[in-house]
């Protein structure tokens, strides 16, 4: 891996689109979108966003287990706003990925071709579609490598975060 002196935005970006994108976020689709497992897609999207907003708030090894819904609802407040942040972390985030359960608030689907993402059933509960999910979690990716690129303190909290706790990549066995 780059030095963290040698560490430049686009180097940043590059690791991120390769390794984060490249493998957590298509990851999702290979076993959703294209694969038969759904709900995986809603469990992987949780793990995704947990993982954006570690970058976005600049955690390391001592802080990471700390304030983890403080920094999943502020990355979800900027770069997914059609979102409630609160319910996102507590029904989708821990209830699906800690409990596989949700807690009262979504339904999901998939091939949804009506257009019903983000709209309420009948019984008041909010309507996720997968592929529409995906394309929310592309789009906040997306906005938040533009910000490595353009705002400093962006990229020294992802750099930081990076630097501390590492990202999934190969590594070899020597360094590990």
């Amino acid at each position: 891996m780059t030095s963290s002196s040698d560490l430049t935005k686009e180097r940043l970006a590059w690791l991120l689109d390769k390794y984060l994108y490249g493998w957590a976020y298509m990851d999702i689709e290979r076993a959703s979108i294209k694969g038969d497992a759904k709900l995986a897609g809603f469990i992987l999207g949780a793990c995704f966003i947990d993982a954006m907003a570690s970058f976005h708030a600049g955690v390391d090894l001592d802080t990471s287990k700390r304030d983890s819904g403080k920094r999943f609802k502020d990355f979800v407040e900027k770069y997914l706003k059609d979102y409630n942040a609160d319910k996102l972390w507590s029904d989708l985030r821990c209830g699906l990925v800690h409990s596989y359960a949700e807690g009262g608030t979504y339904v999901f689907t998939d091939n949804n071709k009506a257009g019903f993402h983000m709209n309420y059933t009948s019984k008041g509960k909010i309507i996720l579609n997968l592929e529409d999910f995906c394309a929310d979690l592309r789009k906040a990716y997306n906005a938040y490598r533009t910000d490595i690129l353009s705002d400093n303190d962006c990229f020294l909290k992802a750099k930081h975060r990076l630097e501390s706790m590492r990202l999934m990549m190969p590594v070899p066995i020597d360094d590990a």
